[in-house]
């Protein structure tokens, strides 16, 4: 069987795969399980769905997928405009914020170039940098918080990216908006900050870094309508910066990359304020039952400020994982991360959190 091993970019070869969260038709399949009957508290979804508004309007415009979408996003570029108070300039869009990551190492990163990064941050940055020939230069984590201080340290003249994901997925740990502001004011002109703001809207007071791109910083900040908006099938993102560094991202952005159907979801979303309270509201009261129950069994949990917990499960993790499948739930290892005494467990419904609760107990597993 022919590898083409000898045909592909060096990068290529020993590039990681990205790993997902176990589907759940996979796992039933796999275990024997009614599909209706496993849960997937593994990759962030928001439990409640996707916003009822955006649902119904990404039924409408399925009815237009026989043409090609608008290739700007002009509707949605507008309204999120106004919503943040920036200019249709500043705002590029992406197959969900992750795609932004790759449109910045398209622009920024060649052979030579470093990219900063946590030791244990959202992969895509580490494989992004990986694919173009650049060094992903990881610093490990303070109390599993980024050790801000440490990679202002890491930066050289070759660094070209720094990534700043707040809060940070798969720890849900955040760096404090004072800290945040410094740290990016303190980089040089060559280096370009990513702050991934993936979990923003779960956040009762996420820091606002507009004013450091009115200041001209090197400054791209990025969201997704993946998480609270429940989106993720659809594959939407955005990233916000000034107007030139947004135009060199256009450069290197595929057209029609973010289909009709989910410009025009993720534009409804935007005006479904109650559905957004309601996923923030269930996901504080979540989090509290979820690490409160988690306690009351033994599991130390880390305090998140995302929509998903953080929980040691020292030398069984693995055996936990596994059992939890077993029985029909899906949670997330995060071994990959350098955590291997970790799982990543996703703020579900009430139902949910009963179930796997119940699993762990009953296993006897601490």
């Amino acid at each position: 069987m022919k590898t083409y091993q000898h045909l592909c970019k060096d990068a290529i070869r020993s590039l990681p795969v990205y790993e997902p969260g176990k589907p759940i038709e996979l796992v039933a399949r796999e275990y024997g399980l009614d599909p209706e009957r496993v849960d997937k508290l593994a990759s962030n979804e928001n439990p409640l769905g996707p916003s009822p508004m955006a649902l119904a309007a990404a039924r409408r415009a399925a009815a237009e997928t026989w043409l090609y979408p608008e290739n700007s996003c002009y509707w949605l570029r507008h309204k999120l405009a106004d919503r943040l108070n920036v200019g249709p300039d500043q705002l590029i869009f992406g197959a969900g914020s992750n795609e932004v990551f790759y449109l910045l190492a398209d622009v920024f990163v060649a052979a030579g170039v470093e990219v900063v990064m946590g030791e244990s941050a959202f992969i895509s940055y580490k494989i992004s940098t990986l694919l173009h020939g650049g060094t992903p230069v990881e610093v490990p984590l303070r109390e599993l918080r980024h050790n801000l201080d440490a990679m202002r340290g890491a930066v050289t003249e070759r660094t070209r990216l720094v990534y700043l994901p707040n809060p940070n997925n798969p720890t849900g740990t955040a760096n404090a908006a004072d800290e945040v502001i410094a740290f990016v004011r303190s980089l040089p002109e060559h280096v370009v900050c990513c702050y991934d703001e993936a979990y923003a809207e779960y956040q009762e007071a996420a820091p606002d870094l507009r004013p450091l791109i009115a200041e001209g910083r090197q400054l791209i900040c990025t969201r997704t309508f993946s998480k609270i908006y429940g989106l993720a099938g659809l594959r939407i993102g955005y990233g916000y910066g000034c107007p030139a560094l947004v135009a060199l991202l256009e450069r290197a952005r595929p057209p029609f990359n973010v289909g009709n159907v989910a410009q025009a979801a993720a534009l409804a979303a935007l005006d479904d304020t109650g559905f957004v309270e309601r996923s923030r509201r269930g996901n504080i009261e979540g989090m509290r039952y979820l690490a409160a129950g988690l306690e009351r069994l033994g599991f130390t949990s880390v305090p998140s400020c995302g929509n998903f917990i953080l929980v040691d499960f020292g030398a069984k993790a693995q055996d936990v994982f596994e059992t939890l499948l077993q029985n029909g739930i899906i949670v997330r290892p995060v071994a990959g991360y350098d955590l291997p005494q970790y799982l990543r467990i996703t703020v579900g419904r009430p139902e949910q959190h009963d179930r796997l609760l119940g699993v762990l107990e009953r296993s006897a597993l601490p």
